[in-house]
């Protein structure tokens, strides 16, 4: 008898799986016996994403919400929208009314720098994303109601004017959202030094359940020194049942226990004082710390001193610090020096794969060369990279997002701009792999790229066959010329979004908001690795970007054009009426982009050398490489010949 596929052992058949390039061919298989269909149900597709996207954190289905199909539909959908740019915006800013003089009233309020950040559960379909703005506490709560219908949402507002806090001394400097008992929280860190966790539950938002002390007797503070323990930043390192909270003052670092009770006052277990000798200057000032190797050491971002990234070790005797570790090839290869000052609100760790959590030592951090370094904070690795603008080298990124592996992003420090870095490590998936062959034609259109040379296609053993017209899987797994060059790194350069132009012209016709470009990205949040959305905090409000597909005239294409389930399709301008009552604030509904594809992202030594400036591609297909809201009529006229 001659032997069938589906008579193959399960184990098998699970490599076999994991083997495959895109979902199109797993549906296919599932579709062919009902073994398959059952096996696949079960089993495939939560194997496909796990080999497909290993670096991600996607818990797994939760109670009857979504399933294993529908989490790899998402990721595939998401994963096409990132290559192709397809990122769209929206602000959330302070409602002001205009005077009969033509100023409006509260324009002072456009000078708080915003931190953001937010959380997602997967099982009740429920967004929360919270902002300082200035001395007071913003949040919305929104929750899916299923594709195609209205999601509800709620906002809330902690007003720091009635609680007899201040402008400017008092601003919410970092915020946080945990879980706290069976109900959610926020830990805000202000200027003045008070740390809180504040309720975030709808019916007593704002409600101080916990203040934590800056040390065990408060005797020891005066108001003098006050303004030294400024909580700079705040990390939260969740493990097993207990829940640690790194609080990073100006000289000092703080380690909290959340507490499992309520009480009034929590003490910290432990505090490490930086001291004049570990600074180096009396100027000196620690800025943010990160949880690393799963609590095993601390990142820290120090500024005024020699050797701004240190961290600290955990030993049996406490907490001892030490300087990151310095490569030589890295130094050589990429042209850098370790003692430039570093972006204090950038630590980001970088995780290879998602069973790593937090135990990983490998981080990003920005620095005001423009350089973005990818290193092992205790020994150099052959993982450590230097990333750069290639267009624009000389600016820096104020804050950093990692997506696992995938990508990261990086927010401008002088402008509202948000820049795209691939990782530029092997990817498992290319959406591409599930698009038909275009025959001998080029990925298009071509990108700019300063530094990499354009690639060709590998060579075949017979001039006929090369370049290939279309893939060859049954005898040797050989791709087309269009899907070999669509997986390489020439054509999936970086992009930057520039915000700028569309942020000034929507606060000049509102009277509202900053009106001026020199507005940094203070913060960056994402409420899960699920969600197809993220905030950026700015001066005087937030941006929301989400991934959205450009509208196109048919229905079924503007119906997919959010994440078919998790993505919020009223998130453009929702619930405008009922924000402005109840925390004056109003969505702007959508801010213009423009794009510009930036290059390969590593960092070159002649990278300091003018260039030509590519095109930037105003927002205004089928393989393009890009959105439809990008694509032009030159693109698809090109005469695309063979090398």
């Amino acid at each position: 008898m001659t032997p069938r596929i589906a008579d193959l052992p399960d184990d098998i058949l699970f490599i076999i799986f994991a083997r495959l390039d895109c979902a199109r061919d797993l549906r296919a298989l599932a579709l062919s016996c009902r073994r398959f269909h059952h096996l696949v149900a079960n089993d495939g597709w939560r194997i496909f994403v796990r080999t497909k996207f290993p670096s991600l954190n996607v818990p797994s289905p939760a109670s009857a919400s979504h399933t294993w199909q529908q989490l790899a539909e998402s990721m595939t959908w998401q994963s096409r929208s990132w290559d192709k740019r397809s990122l769209q915006f929206q602000a959330l800013l302070p409602h002001a009314e205009p005077r009969r003089n033509g100023r409006s009233r509260g324009g002072n309020r456009g000078l708080f720098m915003s931190v953001v950040d937010a959380h997602f559960d997967p099982a009740s379909q429920e967004e929360l994303v919270a902002w300082g703005a200035g001395e007071d506490l913003v949040a919305r709560c929104r929750q899916r109601q299923g594709p195609g219908k209205a999601s509800k949402a709620a906002w809330h507002k902690l007003s720091g004017r009635e609680l007899g806090l201040s402008a400017g001394y008092d601003d919410v400097k970092t915020v946080k959202i945990v879980q706290y008992r069976s109900d959610r929280a926020i830990i805000t860190g202000r200027h003045n030094g008070q740390l809180s966790l504040l309720s975030a539950e709808p019916d007593r938002f704002g409600e101080q359940i916990t203040l934590f002390k800056p040390g065990p007797d408060e005797s020891i503070e005066s108001p003098s020194s006050s303004e030294q323990e400024t909580v700079n930043s705040l990390d939260i390192l969740s493990s097993g049942n207990r829940t640690l909270i790194a609080a990073a003052a100006n000289s000092s670092l703080r380690i909290y226990h959340l507490p499992e009770e309520v009480v009034a006052e929590v003490a910290p277990v432990t505090t490490y004082d930086l001291g004049e000798f570990a600074l180096g200057s009396n100027s000196a000032r620690l800025g943010s710390a990160r949880w690393m190797e799963n609590g095993e050491s601390i990142a820290l971002a120090l500024l005024g001193c020699n050797n701004p990234l240190r961290y600290l070790a955990r030993t049996p005797t406490g907490w001892t610090q030490h300087a990151a570790a310095k490569s030589e090839r890295v130094q050589k290869e990429f042209g850098i020096e370790y003692s430039r000052t570093i972006c204090p609100n950038s630590l980001e760790p970088g995780y290879l794969h998602s069973g790593a959590r937090r135990g990983t030592s490998l981080l990003l951090s920005s620095w005001r060369d423009g350089t973005i370094r990818l290193q092992d904070l205790r020994t150099p690795s052959p993982f450590d990279a230097v990333y750069q603008d290639n267009v624009d080298p000389w600016s820096d990124a104020e804050s950093l997002m990692a997506y696992g592996a995938e990508r990261f992003l990086a927010g401008g420090s002088s402008s509202p701009t948000i820049q795209l870095f691939d990782f530029r490590w092997p990817r498992p998936y290319h959406h591409t792999s599930g698009l038909s062959c275009l025959g001998r034609r080029r990925p298009f259109p071509q990108p700019h790229q300063p530094f990499r040379r354009r690639p060709t296609c590998e060579e075949s053993d017979s001039d006929s066959d090369y370049p290939r017209a279309r893939c060859d899987h049954a005898r040797d797994r050989r791709p087309c010329r269009w899907h070999d060059l669509s997986r390489s790194l020439y054509y999936r350069p970086n992009a930057k979004f520039f915000l700028s132009e569309s942020l000034r012209s929507l606060c000049r016709d509102r009277h509202t908001g900053p009106g001026s470009s020199s507005n940094s990205v203070w913060s960056l949040a994402r409420a899960s690795d699920l969600s197809p959305n993220f905030y950026m905090g700015i001066s005087g409000g937030v941006v929301e970007a989400n991934l959205e597909e450009a509208k196109t005239t048919t229905a079924a294409a503007a119906a997919a054009a959010v994440d078919p389930h998790f993505g919020f399709g009223d998130w453009r301008g929702a619930d405008t009426a009922a924000a402005r009552v109840s925390v004056g604030y109003r969505t702007s509904g959508r801010l213009v982009p423009a794009l510009m594809e930036t290059g390969d992202g590593y960092s070159f030594k002649g990278n300091d050398r003018s260039i030509r400036l590519p095109s930037l591609l105003r927002y205004r297909g089928r393989h393009h490489r890009l959105d439809v809201g990008y694509q032009q009529e030159v693109d698809f006229l090109e005469d695309e010949v063979s090398d």
